[in-house]
């Protein structure tokens, strides 16, 4: 059994690990695959949003022209020839450095292709300057319209020295967690423009909180679910060993009296104990008091089962407590196997609780039968009853061997039974005090129990 337990217990946590483990890894994974979708929209944003500004300027440059044209035409193609012939030397001296690779016909091209754009940029940067808050308000207009709304700044570099010429906007954040872009089509030569975002990891993990949150509780569900079947587990294997010493303990009770009440019957018809009085009364006494105590546990048996079907009906009626517990003494000192003293105090005199009578005194019946059976050669038993307030307090106290403080906690749990060490004459089942606790609940009143080893026990019944 220990093993099978183990067992399970152990492949439901490596299958708890395991589904743990995959939904770390896809979310992960789903958050990385969500950096690159964004990088890539980043990409096209800045080349969609570059083209835009460098419009902007050749249509500026196009009505610059067309104002001034009388005025400026010959300045216009002197510039023009001097920026071509610049581009045509620069291309030149590019050229010819790339003699060196002539069967790298791609590398050629997007050699030149770079170069162009940078003659292009250059030339374009002598007739109209980039207006770098003008690009910085139509990218942050594009990112906001592909719904990335995270701080950014754009820095202008000098190619060569890597030294800081402006920033837009004039904002700070921590560089060491941003996303850094080179914007590629605007530079253009002397100067790099970066475009740094900030923390996108942290902007995308966001997005993906309604996905985690949903994660996180699945996870949190299964590992709730797995401590409670591994709590139903444990206790389904206490329930099964209590009902296996249940099964042994009531098979023994009710050999006994069978056996006895047998044994007097037979000597009454077999060995002529009949014709003598007094050994026929002290036999049939016995045979009577056995039959007795096998009623009382059948009765048990029978309301517990009742209780289980939730069919237990109580009949409420006024009861003087100072007459049960006269009843219930006059009831053991007739019938106990060791020396009992019974202390009797009721405040006020006439006290009296509404209550089923028949499951009340039977109550009261299961705590005195406790406190004689769970006690040395002799023992003393206080029952008392007082008001306190609005609640009315019974008790009974005993001077037994008391119950440990690992079991006071279960000992109204059906079935289970206080060990008692080296007295090993105790009969019972554990029925008494889950049926004590049975009628209290159904009462609507509260049981407590105080006890110390060694020095005796004290129920306390509390009715409001």
């Amino acid at each position: 059994m220990k093993f099978r337990l183990k067992l399970t217990a152990t492949v439901i946590l490596i299958l708890l690990v395991s589904v743990c483990t995959y939904q770390t890894y896809w979310l992960v994974n789903f958050h990385n695959q969500q950096y690159q979708k964004m990088e890539t929209v980043v990409n096209n944003t800045i080349e969609s949003s570059t083209f835009k500004e460098l419009s902007i300027r050749m249509a500026m440059v196009s009505t610059k022209k067309n104002q001034e044209k009388e005025d400026t035409g010959l300045q216009t193609d002197s510039s023009k020839n001097k920026d071509e012939a610049s581009f045509s030397m620069s291309f030149s001296r590019d050229s010819t450095s790339g003699e060196n690779n002539p069967d790298s016909i791609f590398a050629d091209l997007q050699y030149i292709t770079v170069h162009l754009k940078r003659g292009f940029l250059s030339a374009m940067e002598s007739i109209q300057p980039l207006d770098l808050v003008r690009f910085d308000s139509i990218l942050t207009a594009d990112l906001s319209a592909q719904g990335l709304n995270m701080p950014h700044i754009i820095q202008c570099r000098v190619t060569e020295t890597d030294s800081l010429v402006t920033q837009i906007p004039h904002i700070s954040f921590d560089i060491k967690n941003s996303a850094e872009y080179a914007i590629e089509s605007i530079n253009d030569g002397m100067h790099s423009y970066i475009l740094y975002m900030d923390n996108p990891k942290w902007y995308i993990f966001k997005d993906m909180w309604g996905l985690v949150t949903v994660s996180v509780l699945m996870v949190i569900l299964l590992i709730v679910t797995y401590v409670y079947l591994i709590k139903i587990i444990l206790r389904q294997k206490t329930i099964d060993e209590i009902k296996g010493d249940f099964i042994n303990n009531m098979t023994h009770e009710l050999k006994t009296p069978i056996s006895v009440t047998y044994a007097a019957v037979d000597a009454l018809q077999n060995f002529g104990m009949g014709d003598d009085p007094e050994k026929r009364d002290k036999y049939l006494t016995i045979s009577r008091e056995q039959l007795m105590y096998l009623n009382r546990l059948v009765e048990q048996i029978l309301t517990m089962s009742v209780e289980e079907r939730k069919n237990l009906k109580l009949v409420f009626e006024d009861i003087e407590l100072d007459r049960v517990f006269e009843n219930q003494k006059n009831k053991f000192l007739l019938n106990t196997s060791k020396p009992v003293a019974f202390t009797i105090d009721v405040e006020p005199t006439g006290l009296n609780v509404e209550a089923d009578k028949l499951h009340f005194e039977n109550v009261i019946s299961n705590l005195i039968e406790n406190a004689i059976k769970y006690s040395k050669e002799s023992v003393n038993i206080k029952l008392s009853a007082y008001q306190a307030g609005s609640k009315t307090i019974i008790s009974i106290t005993d001077n037994g061997i008391g119950i440990p403080n690992s079991s006071l906690d279960k000992i109204f749990d059906k079935f289970y039974r206080v060990s008692t060490g080296n007295i090993h004459d105790v009969k019972g089942y554990g029925l008494g005090l889950s049926y004590v606790k049975t009628i209290v609940d159904k009462h609507g009143w509260e049981i407590k129990v105080e006890s110390a080893e060694g020095k005796g026990t004290c129920f306390k019944i509390i009715i409001e």
